[in-house]
């Protein structure tokens, strides 16, 4: 009995802490922003004109304080998968690269990373665009359907959907420059 009253004060301290640290920071910016019209400013345009990297700064969070959640387990399953993509041939395709795979293969993702994008995209298909912990993107193309949803937090290994046909398009971006695929897969 002393030990079930002990787990749930352990787990109701960690949501306290972790909502407390939150509150925390919160509060700083804002004071800071109140007191510098030039730091707000500048933080304006750092928000808008940039593209903002949510997988950094998760990964980063997961560093310092662990998962957002404190859940010891997880009731949810999910296919996973090796996280390496496995295909025959690859050939260069528009901004990024054509991957001749296996018939409806399986799709893994490369990298963790969160969702920030899924739909149609012109000469792709069916694509998800998944922003990993460092910062670059990554383009899932010629999807048949998609089994994620935005701002969904992926791991390495985790299953996209199946490619349409034997066809898989990746295209790898950071900060709006296209990368050479041949770093990523």
């Amino acid at each position: 009995m002393a030990k079930k009253v002990f787990r749930k004060v352990s787990f109701l301290s960690k949501v306290f802490s972790k909502f407390l640290v939150c509150v925390i920071i919160l509060l700083g910016v804002l004071i800071a922003l109140k007191g510098s019209p030039s730091l707000r400013e500048n933080l304006y345009k750092y928000v808008f004109k940039n593209n903002f990297s949510f997988g950094e700064v998760n990964t980063v969070y997961e560093k310092l304080f662990g998962s957002s959640l404190p859940l010891t387990g997880s009731e949810q399953t999910s296919l996973v998968s090796a996280s390496k993509i496995e295909y025959e041939e690859s050939d260069p395709y528009k901004d990024g690269v054509s991957l001749k795979v296996s018939e409806n293969y399986v799709i893994p993702i490369i990298k963790s990373g969160i969702v920030v994008f899924t739909g149609e995209k012109e000469g792709y298909g069916n694509t998800v665009v998944v922003q990993q912990g460092d910062g670059v993107e990554v383009w899932y193309a010629n999807i048949k359907e998609i089994k994620v949803s935005m701002y969904d937090y992926l791991k390495a290994g985790d299953i996209l959907g199946e490619a349409d046909g034997s066809k898989l398009y990746l295209v790898f971006t950071k900060e709006g420059e296209i990368l050479d695929y041949k770093k990523y897969i």
